[in-house]
Order: structure tokens, then sequence, then C-alpha cells
């Protein structure tokens, strides 16, 4: 007869677990923060349903919060804490920092750049001085956390989604004198794309937003629903967006908002385009891009704005809101004359110009201001130039002469020409073209100032240095205008794909 051995098993198992199990207590002290916030607001009450309109300043957001140990208790907690924004950038705390005392604190916080879902954050947190750090040009403090890290975070006040403009531009950047910094720079944001909005053309159900170029890395859009000013924005894809058209309007665009190189764009990006039920976009599609959004005229006046010097630089001035406003839109250039001569300035063979702003004496950065200064007021060398034959006669000085970077080297004869570079024509730099397909045409039919113009990947056969274009007057050209900081000119206008962009001369 077989013994049941299940209650031996049985009870071993309960002895080892019951030996095995530690009951662990929680270690007193400061568990968190219930906080609660209200924000004072307009168009809105603040609910997911009814948001408050995005503020052009700063919003005052009142705190209230309460102390709680490990258990949850109450707490008689008394200290100063971290605050935190998101999203959102703080610009006054009342008090600073925020303190507890007896389990209670209440302040206010004075917050901008506020957008979509908004908390406070509040940790038990400060930081404090540590080492200092030896080297570079001055020794440097280093700071180190201290606290519990405890925190809580507040119940969440809605704002709406942003929209173009408000992504580019608040009155209070215009205080900062810096046309190079956008409004929620280095932000995850979703895009309010306006659909059935009573200021824009469409109440189809479908977004304002309309793609205005397309190019190898990314897109262009444009807000239809706004009044033209900041309304526009680059879309930066990393490889060529296959499956957007010119004239595509958009449902939803999301994405990362930077400032590169002072110009705002949207990276990592995703949209939706407007479809009907059967996934086509055709019926949404814009045919007639130039009649829905007329492209703006660039002209001196607006690149001369709020500038003293460099008047041959279209918009050198950081304080030129006139075509920081049109950034990333369609514009026109009218009656531009195209470079006769090119120079090359790339010296030691690296394939880049380094720019005056990093060396101004560098032998390099010399060749490319004088060469866009074009006042024959300094002769410079350059190791490769090209243009008409009339051209050339007029700007070389001498044949050949020494490179500046071979002057002291031994058995290296003069292999430079040395150049001179009138009013009479313009001057555009070889290995930036080669490297970025920009070249420099002048307004005014070659007086006014010059502006950067890329046709490389829309006009793909056209050839600045072919004899045939070498100080051509161009009638127009249209396209979409980008900052880029780091150039000379900063402005560039990438050439666009329609038929109407350009003379048909040119797109063949």
């Amino acid at each position: 007869m077989r013994k049941n051995l299940l209650p031996s098993v049985v009870m071993v198992v309960a002895v080892l677990a019951t030996a095995c199990t530690e009951k662990l207590r929680l270690e007193p002290g400061l568990g968190g923060f219930d906080v609660t916030i209200t924000v004072s607001g307009s168009g809105g009450d603040g609910s997911a349903a009814s948001p408050f309109d995005i503020p052009g300043g700063e919003v005052t957001v009142h705190y209230s919060a309460t102390a709680y140990d490990v258990h949850g208790q109450p707490l008689d907690f008394t200290g100063p804490v971290g605050v935190q924004a998101a999203p959102g950038q703080i610009v006054s705390v009342n008090p600073d920092p925020p303190r507890f005392s007896e389990g209670r604190a209440e302040g206010e916080v004075s917050v901008r750049k506020v957008f979509g879902r908004f908390t406070l954050w509040l940790q038990d947190v400060q930081l404090v001085p540590g080492d200092v750090v030896e080297g570079g040009s001055k020794p440097l403090q280093l700071l180190r956390r201290e606290g519990s890290f405890a925190a809580g975070t507040s119940n969440a006040v809605f704002f709406r989604r942003p929209r173009l403009y408000e992504i580019q531009y608040a009155p209070w950047l215009e205080q900062e004198e810096n046309i190079d910094s956008s409004v929620l720079h280095d932000m995850f944001v979703d895009i309010d794309c306006r659909a059935d909005d009573p200021a824009g053309p469409f109440q189809d159900g479908h977004g304002q937003l309309v793609v205005t170029g397309i190019f190898n890395e990314g897109f262009f859009v444009s807000d239809l629903a706004g009044d033209g000013a900041f309304n526009h924005l680059y879309v930066y894809n990393y490889s060529y967006p296959d499956d957007v058209e010119v004239g595509d309007r958009l449902d939803r665009l999301v994405g990362s908002s930077q400032d590169f190189s002072g110009c705002t764009q949207i990276s990592f990006p995703s949209w939706q385009r407007a479809v009907d039920e059967r996934l086509d976009p055709e019926p949404f599609r814009i045919d007639d891009l130039d009649g829905a959004l007329p492209p703006a005229l660039i002209t001196t006046a607006m690149c001369n704005e709020n500038s003293t010097s460099n008047l041959h630089l279209c918009g050198h001035s950081k304080k030129n809101w006139t075509m920081e406003a049109r950034e990333s839109s369609r514009v026109r250039l009218e009656n531009v004359r195209a470079p006769d001569v090119f120079v090359d300035c790339d010296f030691n063979g690296d394939s880049e110009v380094v720019p005056d702003w990093l060396d101004a004496s560098h032998p390099e950065a010399v060749c490319m201001v004088n060469c866009l200064k074009h006042d024959g007021a300094v002769s410079f060398a350059v190791q490769t130039v090209v243009g008409t034959g009339a051209a050339l006669a007029d700007v070389i000085e001498q044949d050949p002469v020494m490179c500046p970077w071979e002057a002291d080297l031994q058995g290296v004869g003069p292999r430079c020409r040395r150049v001179r570079i009138g009013g009479g024509h313009i001057c555009a730099e070889l290995t930036t073209m080669r490297q970025f397909g920009q070249w420099v045409v002048a307004l005014d039919d070659g007086t006014g100032p010059l502006i950067n113009v890329i046709t490389s990947q829309s006009l793909v056969n056209y050839d600045p240095l072919a004899a045939e274009n070498l100080g051509r007057t161009i009638p127009f050209l249209q396209g979409n205008l980008l900052q880029v900081r780091a150039a000379r000119p900063r402005w560039v206008v990438y050439v666009g794909r329609l038929a109407g962009d350009a003379p048909a001369d040119m797109q063949r």
C-alpha cells in the first residue's frame, strides 16, 4: 500500500517558504508631493476639450503642494525644492526656490514657451557647489545634486497645439535682437494644421498646411490660414521625401523643432497627407500654387533692413525681421545678374573654405570676403579663376604669384594669381558651389546686394560655369528662402521645380 506523501511535501515547502521570507518596512521619510496648479488663460477653460490659447509671452502658474511620506500620509516637511515646467521655459519663481513649511508650499511660476499638455513638477533636489576642475581658460565649478529625489507632478492644464507661426515667432524674440533663434527649439511638437480654420481657404475638414517645395533632404510647408509672416517651415527628412508632392495638403505634421544654422526646421518628422476614402491625395492637392500662395518679391530694401554694414550681402543684419518673417516661404527674385567670375579659395585642398567669422585673417577667408565685396579695394590670391574673357582681363593683376600657404616652402614655384574684383563684376566661390551647390546672384541687374541660390537640386542640367551662363541676366527665379547662418550671404533661395520657377532655357 503506497503512502500519500502530498501533505508532508506541502508542509516542507511551507516551512521553507516561511524561513526564506522577510517582511521589509519602508524607511520613514519624504515620499512625494501632491501638486495642484491653476493658470489664467483665454480662449478656453484649460481642458483637453477646450484648451487655452497659446500665450505670446509669459503666463503665471499658481501652485499649491502637500508633502507625503513613503506610506502616503501627510508629512511635516520643511525645506526648498526644485521646480520644472513641461513643456515650457521658467522665467521667474516666487518664492525662489519653492519652499515647504510644515508640509505645505504655495507660490507662483512665470513660464513662457507653453503649449499642449502642460504640467509643473516639484522635486526634492537642489544643486550645490561641488569640486572645482582645473583646465581650459579658467577653473570650472562643478555642481552636484542633493536631496531625497522625491517628486510630484501636477494636474495637466491644456493649451492649443502650436501653429507654424507660434513655432517661429513670439514678441519677446525681437527684444533679444537675434533672428537665429525660434520659439520652441529643441521641443517635440504636434503642429496644429488648422483644419476648417475660418481664416483659411479650405473648409473640407482637412489641413491648411501646403507643401511648397521638395528637395533632396526634405520639404517646405506654409500655413494658408496664416497672414504670410512666420507661417512657413522647413521639414528636414534626412533623405528625399518620396511620398509627398508640391501642392499636397497635410492633416498632421509632427517632429522635433530645431534651429539649424539659424533656420527653424522640423526634424525626425512624421506627416499625414489629406486623402480621400481611396487614400488618394489628388482631390485635395493645390494645382495652382502661385495663385493660392503668391511668392514674395525679395528687394534691395528688404535685404538692407537694419543693416549698417555689409550692404553688399542680402539680409546680413541679425535684426532683419522682414527677411526672417519670409524664412522657408516661396519667394521670387527678379532681374538678377549671375557671376561672371568664379574663384577657388580652397588653398589647402580640403574641400572647405575657412569662414571669416572663424578666422578673418586666414587667406581663404580673405579670398572669400573680397570676392563677394566686388569693390576692387583689395587684391587677393586665388588658386583658380574662371570667367569671361573681358572679366579676366579686368580682374587679374599679375600671373603667376606665390600662393599664400606656400610662401615659406622651398622649391615651390609661383602657382597662384592675384585678382581684384571691381564693382563691374560679380564673383562667386568655386569650392562652395561644388560642395553645396550654392552660387550668388546680384539684385537690380548686378548693382544690388548678393543673395545665394541653389539650382543643382532642381535645374540639374544648368551649369553656372558654362560660358553662355557667365554674367548673364536672369529675368526671374522662384523658390524657397532658407537661412544658413554660416554662409555668406546668409540667405539662400532653393530654386523650385515648378515650370514657372525659372526661365525655360535654364530648365533644358
